[in-house]
């Protein structure tokens, strides 16, 4: 076993997170085996962030030089400390997350060592002591079809291929960018497209795979993106920051508010466009009836008892979990189905 030198209580904070760092993951599949940790970039970012200000808190504040120092007492008086700042409810939310997982990498680094008491260090309570407020913080963030129209017009012509694959496919921004030639191939109808991803690895978020038909009214621009490109080319020659950056100007062109919306309200553009087509308007009511029960903190099926309610409560399910699963999502996720598809 390796041994344990002196180091900082901040570089502990680095090769703590780095321990279980899981960034082009499945992380399905690291929940399944019980190895999930953290599985993104901007997690990775934030969590860093956040656990690098604690442990300098509890160093300038209460002398601790390393994590094993840390305990419960340090953790409710920084979270006191946040809230006495003026700290937003919804960050002091994402802070706890950000020290549970601190908590996590420090014991999963301390099995290098051949002294493993350090695994049973907790300075994390049991239970949280921010509870989010459901659907505090929803807001409808999708463009309108003429929006989305003035935009597309004012962007350079590989901005706009992006724009119609966030917006028509619901793709994120990075996976527009990356998406190539030989994730589109033919349905098993024989008569469209269909969009593959098997090894989402750098493009996906999480490296997920990815699975849904290419809407009629795209195929043919789709058709003439991908003629005389080989299978490894991307779709879009432009990168990330310049899609980016072109909606953004687009928008200030064409007078449309972006409202914090940026190139992630494409995709909610796409959520509520697929609820109109997959759900009448009785499943929409009903969807609109389940958010309202997971805002109040109730079951998603509360009240709903008649055999009627509970049919239309199947269908508004199954439609939100495919339109879900489109985007690359999860099932059952309702808090997430109030950001996309709520009033």
């Amino acid at each position: 076993m390796a041994r344990r030198g002196r180091t900082s209580i901040v570089r502990e904070v680095k090769e703590s997170l780095q321990a279980i760092d899981k960034i082009g993951e499945s992380k399905r599949d690291a929940k399944r085996n019980g190895t999930s940790g953290i599985h993104s970039k901007k997690q990775m970012a934030n969590t860093m962030s956040d656990a690098q200000n604690f442990v300098k808190w509890c160093r300038s504040e209460h002398g601790a030089k390393s994590i094993c120092e840390l305990k419960e007492r340090h953790y409710i008086a920084y979270l006191a400390h946040l809230d006495e700042k003026g700290v937003s409810q919804g960050h002091r939310v994402n802070v706890e997350t950000s020290l549970r997982l601190l908590e996590k990498g420090f014991k999963e680094r301390s099995k290098r060592f051949s002294d493993n008491t350090f695994t049973l260090i907790r300075f994390c309570p049991e239970r949280r002591l921010e509870k989010p407020v459901i659907g505090s913080d929803v807001k409808n963030r999708s463009y309108t079809e003429k929006e989305v129209q003035l935009i597309r017009e004012n962007c350079s012509e590989e901005v706009t291929k992006a724009v119609d694959l966030m917006s028509e496919i619901g793709l994120r921004v990075k996976e527009a960018v990356n998406v190539r030639v030989e994730h589109f191939i033919p349905n098993d109808r024989g008569t469209g497209w269909c969009l593959t991803i098997s090894n989402g690895s750098g493009i996906t978020k999480g490296g997920r795979f990815r699975q849904l038909d290419v809407p009629q009214h795209l195929e043919k621009k789709l058709e003439s993106w991908i003629a005389d490109k080989s299978p490894e080319e991307r779709i879009v020659d432009v990168s990330y920051s310049t899609v980016r950056d072109g909606v953004n100007a687009a928008c200030k062109r064409s007078d449309v508010e972006q409202a914090g919306r940026g190139c992630h309200g494409f995709r909610h553009t796409y959520a509520r466009e697929r609820m109109n087509q997959l759900m009448t308007t009785e499943q929409k009511q009903m969807m609109n009836r389940v958010l309202e029960n997971r805002k109040l903190g109730r079951s998603a099926d509360y009240g709903i008892l008649s055999e009627h309610d509970k049919q239309l409560y199947i269908a508004a399910k199954r439609a939100m979990d495919q339109i879900h699963s489109e985007l690359g999502h999860g099932k059952n996720r309702w808090e997430l189905a109030m950001r996309y598809m709520g009033d």
